[in-house]
């Protein structure tokens, strides 16, 4: 490879190796097929989560409304998405997709209109979608989703000896793709990168930063209603409860990835190493038994480790670029 900076963007898959590595020497039967499968799957749903932080961490901020939103966007709409309800199966979830889509605004608003902080904001709205869903539903719960949006997040479509090839994993795969198009390739994205890593020069070159935070709120906000509706279907069952520890499993997940809290640095691939990095761990701690505590221990040294090594690579990666040779030529209009 002509320019050894890329090599460095490649430290997420780096440590799911070695990780993953680990666990098939000391585990039992880690990498078969059915395991595999498993880890993935789940992998899938954190994937969700944590593109819905990386595009507000992206900015330079944080959403801690995530798992709130998921349960508010899909408690209002629970009368609708269990198998009684007569209703076109599309109209749910438009409308949870919608309701997330409307309170990640309301953060955006809060964050740019009323100079709230980004972690003040998201942190009263994870409040005050939590307390609205448990006055909506008290300590009810909507049971028995419909059969084909339960498809949409447990369906299998192929099984190959043991490993399964499942409807979440298509249709995240989809996701992921329309996402890193939509971060890569588009001015939106590019915005998203620059507000984040420069906001002042983002402004003076005429980037309406302000309007760019609220539109990735609006995003992640959409994310979390996409990702409230695969978790209910799981679970066949809505409730005020849901997801009440997803804002931080989303933050680990960008943050393995290689996501920078400062703004301006990560990717949707990133994101996806660290969902299975965290998927593996939890898969392969499982499978030697050991003790939930422990896990949770070992997966916060993994965080801490992931983002240091992330950093030093992001380092190396910048001190790489800027002793490229420049060519002849150049420079003659600079």
């Amino acid at each position: 490879m002509k320019d050894k900076s890329k090599l460095y963007d490649f430290s997420t898959f780096l440590i799911l190796i070695l990780i993953t590595l680990f666990f098939t020497v000391f585990g039992n039967g880690f990498l078969k097929p059915g395991n595999i499968s498993n880890i993935i799957n789940q992998a899938s749903f954190l994937a969700i989560i944590g593109v819905a932080q990386l595009v507000v961490i992206l900015t330079g901020g944080i959403n801690l409304s995530i798992g709130s939103i998921m349960a508010l966007s899909t408690v209002l709409c629970g009368p609708m998405l269990v198998r009684e309800a007569n209703v076109p199966v599309i109209l749910p979830v438009f409308l949870v997709i919608l309701f997330g889509a409307a309170v990640g605004t309301v953060n955006g608003l809060m964050i740019t209109r009323l100079n709230i902080p980004a972690f003040l904001a998201t942190f009263a709205t994870m409040y005050v979608a939590r307390g609205a869903a448990w006055l909506y539903i008290g300590k009810g719960v909507f049971y028995g989703i419909n059969d084909q949006i339960r498809f949409w997040a447990m369906g299998e479509l192929v099984n190959l000896n043991g490993f399964r090839l499942t409807m979440p994993i298509v249709l995240v795969a989809l996701f992921l793709v329309v996402m890193w198009f939509l971060l890569a390739k588009t001015t939106l994205g590019r915005r998203l990168y620059f507000t984040g890593s420069n906001p002042v020069a983002a402004e003076f070159s005429g980037i309406p930063t302000k309007r760019v935070i609220v539109l990735a709120h609006l995003l992640s906000g959409l994310i979390s209603g996409i990702a409230g509706i695969m978790y209910v279907a799981r679970i066949n069952a809505a409730d005020a409860n849901l997801g009440t520890q997803y804002h931080f499993d989303a933050i680990s997940v960008a943050l393995i990835g290689g996501a920078v809290m400062s703004g301006g640095v990560g990717s949707v691939w990133g994101v996806v190493g660290g969902a299975l990095i965290i998927s593996v761990i939890q898969s392969g701690m499982n499978n030697m038994q050991i003790p939930t505590e422990i896990q949770k221990a070992f997966l916060g040294v993994i965080i801490i480790l992931a983002v240091f090594f992330n950093a030093f690579l992001q380092d190396q990666k910048m001190k790489a670029g800027n002793d490229k040779p420049v060519k002849k030529g150049n420079t003659a209009n600079a």
